[in-house]
């Protein structure tokens, strides 16, 4: 019941705001009085209805969505832009207090496989870290769940990001060409094309680490099709600095100074933490 508060109050909020009536928001479909009971918490509607009252308000779904978490991040996306933050940094204590609250909510409520599955992505990025033990048993978990997921949204994308460097090399070619046949999503969600590009950067640097050429080669031929906006300025600069990796890896001459200038170009934009990362990948090669 306090959802329905929480959200009949912001659905209060945009009719008031946009100085409609009861009769504008329903557009006739369902009952004024309904909507006037929603709005103080009295009663519930259909998520249609609610689509329609949306509709009718020329009010986007994303934008309810950033009123309802009163225009703060949801938790789901905290937790994964902390843990994102933590392994950039190789931030071990940090990752371990993730996985510490994941493996606490997955034991107190093992009937929500989705506790078990956030446990097990930061277990990978522990692992990741630390160069630790082979995790083959938590990564047969991740790729049973992916395989049962028809059409993956951003969660799932978020979930084989964060293990596909542990996937062998056919799993990885079998999943690699998964992503754009299970992600519809990706075309019309903006955010949802930022986590597809980012998958195909996190393939593309994952074949160079393991120098086959070929599946580099045909991941980068892939983004290409696809297109990176300039709005991903990141994902952009990050394609180009692959791209110059790649060359490096045919022993290309100038590819490591072309490296260092994509990598100098994301230190000069605001993202020195990304471009630290980068520094100390070429000083490896």
């Amino acid at each position: 019941m306090e959802k329905n508060l929480k959200t009949g109050k912001i659905i209060a909020f945009i009719r008031e705001t946009k100085h409609l009536k009861l009769k504008e928001m329903t557009g006739g479909d369902f009952s004024e009085s309904q909507l006037a009971k929603f709005e103080k918490g009295e009663t519930e509607i259909t998520v249609g209805k609610l689509f329609t009252v949306l509709e009718n308000s020329n009010v986007y779904l994303d934008e309810f969505q950033n009123l309802y978490n009163d225009y703060e991040q949801s938790d789901e996306y905290n937790f994964r832009h902390k843990l994102a933050v933590a392994y950039a940094q190789k931030n071990i204590e940090k990752i371990i207090e993730i996985h510490n609250f994941w493996k606490e909510k997955s034991q107190q409520n093992p009937e929500n496989k989705y506790y078990k599955i956030n446990e097990t992505v930061v277990k990978t990025n522990l692992v990741m870290v630390q160069n630790a033990e082979d995790i083959k048993k938590d990564t047969d978990l991740l790729m049973n769940y992916l395989e049962s997921v028809s059409e993956w949204g951003r969660y799932e994308l978020w979930v084989f990001g964060n293990c596909l460097r542990h996937f062998d090399d056919n799993a990885l070619k079998y999943y690699g060409m998964q992503i754009l046949g299970k992600s519809n999503y990706y075309h019309s969600i903006h955010l949802n094309q930022q986590i597809v590009i980012r998958t195909f950067l996190n393939l593309i640097d994952t074949w160079l680490r393991r120098e086959n050429l070929i599946q580099a080669f045909k991941y980068i031929n892939h983004l290409k099709e696809i297109g990176i906006s300039i709005n991903f300025f990141y994902e952009k600069i990050l394609f180009e600095y692959h791209k110059a990796h790649y060359k490096v890896l045919q022993k290309q001459n100038g590819a490591i100074e072309e490296m260092k200038k994509h990598a100098q170009t994301l230190a000069d934009y605001g993202f020195p933490l990304e471009a630290k990362v980068l520094f100390e990948e070429i000083e490896k090669l």
